[in-house]
């Protein structure tokens, strides 16, 4: 690692502490006493200030409210704004923060105002994708019960309105549309929602279970009910499509010149794979087992029929 990334990190660790000893960042940072004194002296020249301790069990005070602001170089100020690039194919973010707003304020802090270097810098790397479909302004909300580990209430209408109780676990953003991942207390299963379609959102007073709780009955479920396994082995041209399009728990296996998707699904899943599936057309080669086949030739029989002729 280099002294200056060490230094930024160095400040990162130091954030929020009071005292520390020259061991605490020997044994964090693998230097030797030598080095710990020198980035203690580069670390005052940057300006954290600093008030040695004397005595058997002395160390270094850091004074409260004094520490410095942190410092990003050219590639890290880049990186930041490259990264907020991709908030531009949202609407909402978990955070009820806009692209715009965050981009005024970091481009005030690091450039005061150089709006020409910035359009330079956009314009060299642009991020495709899909952009957000639907507004759905309850992300916020969503995420606070998640960080605070709440039961939440809400009404869910997709294709009927249903009432639900859910502690929402986890929220990601798939092909236009924001879902979240959550315990329905009633069915004492996760299920996955579709944000736009969830309303009234309200905390309720049942207690939560804790993260590390959920993630454990997530996997019992998983354990438990996706008991059908499946093999699809396909072309080499659909690797590029299956690596973009495959969800988490879809593993591709590449074994010499064969290409799989492999897994394991619930029965009531079938259905849903099978119309995964039709997006690839002839680049599968291989479906197992037979009940996914057939799942999948049913479909492509209804595709076909309205062509059909007499």
């Amino acid at each position: 690692m280099k002294k200056s990334e060490r230094l930024t990190q160095e400040l990162l660790y130091l954030q929020g502490k009071t005292t520390f000893h020259l061991a605490d960042l020997m044994e964090t940072f693998a230097i030797s006493k030598r080095t710990a004194v020198r980035d203690v002296q580069s670390l005052e020249e940057l300006g954290l200030p600093l008030v040695v301790e004397t005595g058997r069990y002395g160390g270094y005070q850091i004074l409260k409210n004094q520490l410095t602001p942190l410092y990003f170089d050219k590639n890290e100020r880049y990186t930041l704004f490259f990264a907020l690039q991709l908030l531009q194919k949202l609407t909402d973010s978990p955070f009820d923060r806009s692209y715009q707003g965050l981009r005024r304020k970091l481009l005030q802090s690091f450039y005061q105002g150089d709006t020409e270097w910035l359009e330079k810098m956009e314009t060299a790397v642009s991020f495709q994708g899909v952009p957000q479909l639907t507004s759905t302004p309850i992300l916020s909300a969503l995420f606070s019960a998640i960080v605070q580990e709440q039961v939440i209430q809400f009404s869910y209408q997709r294709y009927q309105k249903t009432n639900k109780n859910v502690q929402p676990y986890q929220l990601d953003f798939r092909a236009g549309y924001w879902y979240c991942l959550g315990y329905d207390c009633q069915k004492q299963a996760f299920r996955r929602y579709r944000c736009d379609a969830m309303q009234g959102l309200a905390p309720t007073e049942k207690t939560g279970y804790t993260l590390q709780q959920l993630a454990e009955k997530q996997l019992q479920q998983q354990v438990l009910t996706q008991t059908l396994g499946y093999h699809i082995r396909f072309d080499l041209s659909a690797k590029e499509r299956l690596w973009q399009e495959k969800y988490p728990d879809m593993a591709v296996v590449e074994r010499s010149s064969e290409l799989c998707l492999e897994g394991h699904i619930a029965d009531n899943e079938l259905g849903f794979l099978a119309d995964f599936l039709l997006q690839f057309g002839p680049t599968i080669k291989e479906i197992h087992p037979l009940v996914l086949k057939q799942a999948y030739t049913e479909n492509v029989r209804r595709m076909l029929q309205p062509f059909a002729t007499d």
